[in-house]
């Protein structure tokens, strides 16, 4: 009789823990960032709002997956290197914000406070027509065949939309 028990047991849970697992990736956060701007002020401000929500989400333990896809004239802000390509190296990549160091160091900061659960991805279709290779990217941004693609794809995944304004 209680080797039935424990079959029944190890049944329920057997059927339980799928569905459990279910609702535990449904509890991620999921947020994309859309950055098409060039403008450093809005910059600031999206990072100014990357990092506040992941100050919470690390306080408060929870899970968060948050992708930022840049395209057009924001992917210069992704880069390490100019050279040929059809963007200018710009001042405020290494200077001003609020901490005075720039658009680079802050973006690297984000990268390195969120881990795995943030994402920088750079529009190839961006790359190309401005001549950006993959090496002049920051080490840790990730090429997509088409930024505008990416984000309606985790849009229909569930991610919710940011655009700052």
């Amino acid at each position: 009789m209680k080797i039935t028990k424990y079959v029944i047991m190890a049944l329920i849970l057997s059927i339980a823990l799928p569905v459990w697992a279910d609702e535990e990736e449904e509890d991620v956060v999921k947020v994309v960032y859309q950055c098409d701007f060039p403008q450093p002020k809005r910059i600031h401000l999206m990072l100014n709002t990357l990092n506040n929500a992941i100050e919470y989400y690390n306080k408060n333990l929870i899970q968060y997956e948050i992708d930022v896809v840049a395209l057009g004239p924001c992917l210069q802000y992704l880069m390490k290197d100019f050279k040929g390509t059809g963007f200018a190296k710009k001042p405020y990549l290494k200077k001003g914000g609020p901490t005075g160091a720039g658009t680079a160091a802050r973006f690297k900061n984000l990268q390195l406070t969120g881990g795995d659960n943030i994402k920088f991805f750079a529009c190839q279709n961006t790359m190309k027509k401005k001549k950006v290779k993959k090496e002049q990217l920051s080490d840790f941004v990730k090429v997509t065949p088409a930024g505008v693609i990416k984000v309606i794809d985790l849009q229909r995944e569930g991610y919710a939309y940011i655009k700052i304004m």
